[in-house]
């Protein structure tokens, strides 16, 4: 294939571009290539083209790439952003996010791609830390003896350990989703304070109390309830409610109730 069916990156806009840009063709070897892409793999323009992309891709992601490149461009469509790790300037493989649109020879046939490339690894990591930290989190309630269930500012349950399916008769993953209110209704409530009780009310203080609630079963359970605030401090904001029951009692329903 000629490469002249390739748009050049030679405009003075595409070669300012402070992120990568670059153009492939049918069989995936770089026809084109801005500064920025250049500076990124601490190589000229000359070296950069002809050469495949996938010399730049570690071997056990390069097999799947090359099938999901094949794929998108016999599709004809502008494929979904991919997230890779390419190997840079640093002498590193670094992930960047991948952004592609189709280039079309002159008969209107799929060509190849155009591709804007963002180095994300520092996003990337940030997510994997506060994975990795969401995970420890869940790990550490989960061995809480006590029910514990966590929402959402808007109520809905975000998280609830196992503890917490003797206590409302939900297994975890059913509860999870649903409003806190629907799931675990309060039909009665007393506390040393004598404050009434939501769950919504934990939104702006600490609540504790003997409660009484309907379970899955629509059966009433007796239990000891906290709940409070879950604050961000940084923004000054509830993002939401953890919510702690002990003692789980159920009572017999009476006909006439």
């Amino acid at each position: 294939m000629s490469e002249t069916y390739l748009l050049s990156p030679s405009s003075a806009a595409i070669e300012k571009l402070p992120v990568a840009y670059s153009e492939v063709d049918a069989q995936g070897v770089i026809r084109a290539v801005n500064q920025a892409a250049c500076r990124m793999h601490d190589m000229v323009a000359e070296e950069l083209v002809g050469r495949s992309i996938w010399e730049f891709v570690p071997r056990d992601e390069a097999a799947r790439d090359r099938v999901d490149f094949t794929r998108a461009l016999a599709s004809g469509e502008d494929p979904p952003t991919i997230r890779r790790s390419l190997y840079t300037a640093g002498g590193e493989y670094r992930t960047h996010e991948i952004h592609r649109r189709v280039m079309r020879d002159s008969s209107g046939q799929p060509a190849g791609f155009s591709c804007v490339t963002f180095d994300v690894s520092e996003l990337e990591a940030a997510h994997q830390e506060s994975k990795q930290a969401r995970l420890w989190l869940e790990s550490a309630i989960s061995a809480i003896p006590q029910a514990v269930i966590l929402t959402d500012a808007l109520g809905f349950v975000r998280y609830a350990n196992t503890a917490a399916e003797e206590v409302t008769g939900w297994q975890a993953r059913e509860l999870v989703g649903q409003q806190i209110e629907m799931g675990v209704p309060i039909l009665r409530a007393s506390s040393p304070s004598r404050k009434p009780l939501s769950f919504r009310s934990a939104l702006d203080e600490t609540w504790n109390g003997d409660v009484e609630l309907l379970n899955r079963n629509r059966e009433p359970v007796s239990t000891w309830l906290s709940a409070c605030p879950i604050l961000d401090q940084e923004r000054g904001v509830t993002n939401g409610v953890v919510i702690v029951f002990r003692s789980p009692r159920t009572r017999a329903v009476a006909p006439d109730e």
